[in-house]
């Protein structure tokens, strides 16, 4: 929890989640087991990309609660370009959900979350629904 609330507020300072109020929802004293630097790399990497990506004005939702033996961490925004692609394109290495886009960033975010997420034991998963966009992080 402690770790999701220091990357939110390392990107708080960034303009664009000015536009996008963040509802976080989570649980006192989650522990788990990951490499600190790797996670908070991966969630800053989640909460740019949802400020990016969102349509103007809607909310980014921040969650992370425990389930079983482990704690599951999730972010999810509407989007504000049309989801015509599947999970599994999104995280190719150099593809961006807005094809058009060409100026911001280099395409690698979500496949280095990913891969940061699994190098930590971990579970990254995409879901699309409709302009729902959430990401589920799994430690």
């Amino acid at each position: 929890a402690l770790l999701l609330q220091q990357s939110l507020a390392e990107e708080r300072g960034d303009a664009l989640i000015g536009n996008h109020p963040v509802c976080l929802k989570t649980e006192e004293n989650l522990t788990f087991m990951g490499d600190g630097g790797k996670l908070s790399r991966v969630l800053g990497n989640l909460i740019q990309n949802a400020s990016k990506y969102s349509m103007d004005g809607t909310r980014i939702f921040l969650s992370a609660f425990p389930e079983e033996d482990q704690v599951i961490i999730e972010c999810k925004n509407t989007s504000a370009y049309p989801l015509d692609f599947s999970p599994e394109e999104i995280l190719g290495r150099f593809v961006r959900g807005d094809s058009a886009r060409s100026t911001e960033g280099n395409g690698l975010g979500l496949a280095i979350a990913k891969s940061y997420t699994e190098l930590c034991g971990g579970r990254f998963e995409i879901l699309v629904d409709g302009d729902l966009f959430k990401v589920s992080v799994t430690i």
